[in-house]
């Protein structure tokens, strides 16, 4: 009997790459004795890897953008290949915060207050930020991973770690 062949797609673009290619390497210790295993990353090659491997399943180990918004899963589908994950309409809803604020606030689901600062001033986030709440604010990416970017803020640090985050 032929061993199944999985694909395990990790590393990735986006900031989550090293935890990514850190889970990869633990899925691959895991299922290589059972499985047959190959590792790639999302490159150039990669759709002509899927092709000539013939995965029966991709495992989808990237982390953060491209990984879990949909981006990924649409490739995915769009060679036809089973993959590990959840569809391309739930990861995008699910990585954007704001978009899962509303269905979460829409179906009654308890989540805190929460507003969404887009390209403005220091100075005006902040207005904004204590207009809305009197209280330690955590501030983060509408669309990164769980992990990066996030901080938790108090009046002495809020102005400091809003430009640490400009580029979102």
């Amino acid at each position: 009997m032929t061993k199944k062949k999985i694909l395990v797609v990790g590393g990735g673009y986006s900031k989550e790459r090293i935890i990514s290619l850190k889970t990869s390497k633990a899925v691959i210790n895991s299922i290589k004795k059972l499985y047959n295993v190959k590792f790639c990353e999302p490159d150039q090659n990669f759709a002509s890897i899927i092709k000539t491997f013939k995965p029966d399943v991709i495992f989808n180990a990237l982390h953060g953008r491209f990984g879990e918004d949909g981006f990924i899963q649409s490739i995915f589908e769009s060679l036809n290949v089973k993959y590990t994950h959840s569809g391309v309409l739930s990861s995008m809803l699910a990585m954007d915060k704001e978009l899962s604020k509303y269905i979460f606030l829409k179906n009654k689901i308890l989540t805190p207050k929460f507003i969404v600062l887009k390209s403005e001033s220091i100075n005006l986030k902040i207005k904004k930020i204590k207009k809305k709440f009197n209280s330690n604010v955590v501030i983060k990416p509408l669309n990164e991973g769980s992990s990066f970017d996030v901080y938790i803020c108090n009046k002495n640090n809020l102005s400091k770690n809003l430009k640490k985050m400009k580029n979102y």
